[in-house]
């Protein structure tokens, strides 16, 4: 059994014995006798004395239950930063033929290396109070040079920058990407024990040819294509922006194939007068800003969704972009998860966020 005692912090839950001692404490400090406290409380005389005695010398504080201290670990301090140093360097450095840390293979090494013997259930217990959680590894490309990704990051991105406020321009950022009739699954609320079922189309699956194009200010463009994007489709494009956005360009995007076919070389060097482009480093997609927007897209509004035809996935699509087109904030907040530095997405989201507490103050 237990009762709520709200506290200014909030509320909090204790057991029928806590709430019996600071009831008692209450009695006893208003002078009441210890048989009538242990009649109205249901307790024994001598529980009332032993109150009496606690209160005393812990004070008024002490009708709570103090946890009993568990069992020293078998690990010391130096031990337990020596194991994390194993862990750090990843599973394949221990010599496990995956990089994949399990219960087990921690277990394993704990033996190994200080004598200590530990179930399953105990090393994750170990694993949590060392600041490790449960997580799916990000994919990084092995023909990545992490040396090239870094020294752009600390002098072409700084020039793109200076090169666009010398011409007064708007950067953008771009990137394609595809929507598939099967869906991206993710996890969602059921009984227990009753697995939700998704039906899907396995034989002939629809797609959906996606660019988009966002800005410094989270001004998003996009377009959605029934056919694999081309050139021709990346020239339609950059005509698209041109239109909507006045004065120079500078268009950050990766070193696609489409990117690098001959008409669309022919279109940049016609429109050289507005339109300036930059490549980011082969192999970085986190850099890209862009890449963000597709994730909301995929992974938040379309997960678990299971369309029939193509019309119906270009109507979804199209309104789901749509409906993101008029939530900067949204994708602001998006953006400043790409591994690019954005300061100025963070200033406007910033100035964003603190008048949006000031209306809610007022």
């Amino acid at each position: 059994m237990t009762r709520d005692v709200r506290k200014s912090s909030g509320k909090r839950s204790i057991s029928e014995r806590e709430w019996k001692r600071r009831k008692g404490y209450e009695l006893l400090r208003k002078g009441a006798r210890k048989a009538d406290i242990a009649r109205t409380l249901e307790v024994s005389w001598n529980t009332v004395g032993r109150w009496e005695k606690r209160m005393k010398n812990g004070g008024s504080g002490s009708w709570k239950d103090v946890k009993p201290p568990g069992k020293p670990s078998k690990l010391s301090v130096k031990q337990r930063q020596a194991l994390m140093k194993i862990l750090v360097n990843g599973a394949l450095a221990r010599g496990y033929p995956t990089d994949l840390w399990t219960l087990k293979r921690v277990a394993e090494v704990i033996r190994q290396e200080f004598g200590v013997e530990y179930n399953v259930t105990h090393v994750w217990r170990v694993l949590r109070d060392l600041g490790f959680s449960s997580q799916v590894p990000q994919h990084v490309a092995k023909e990545r040079n992490d040396v090239f990704v870094n020294g752009w990051l600390k002098k072409e991105w700084p020039k793109i920058r200076v090169f666009a406020r010398r011409k007064n321009a708007t950067v953008l950022f771009l990137d394609e990407s595809c929507v598939q009739s099967r869906p991206n699954v993710r996890r969602t609320w059921a009984p227990s024990g009753a697995r939700p079922v998704i039906r899907v189309k396995e034989g002939e699956r629809n797609k959906l040819s996606l660019i988009s194009a966002v800005s410094m200010e989270a001004e998003l463009y996009f377009r959605v294509h029934t056919e694999n994007i081309t050139g021709t489709e990346i020239i339609q494009f950059l005509g698209y922006l041109l239109k909507e956005i006045e004065g120079s360009i500078v268009l950050l995007w990766d070193n696609g194939g489409p990117h690098r076919q001959k008409d669309v070389k022919q279109f940049l060097r016609e429109k050289r007068e507005r339109l300036y482009t930059r490549r980011f480093p082969a192999y970085a997609p986190e850099l890209n800003p862009d890449e963000q927007i597709w994730n909301i897209l995929k992974y938040q509004e379309l997960s678990n969704w299971c369309p029939d035809t193509i019309g119906e996935m270009k109507g979804m699509v199209k309104g789901t972009m749509g409906r993101l087109k008029r939530q900067p904030e949204k994708i602001r907040n998006a953006m400043m998860h790409s591994a690019l530095p954005l300061p100025s997405i963070r200033a406007h989201w910033d100035c964003y966020k603190m008048m949006h507490s000031q209306s809610k103050g007022e």
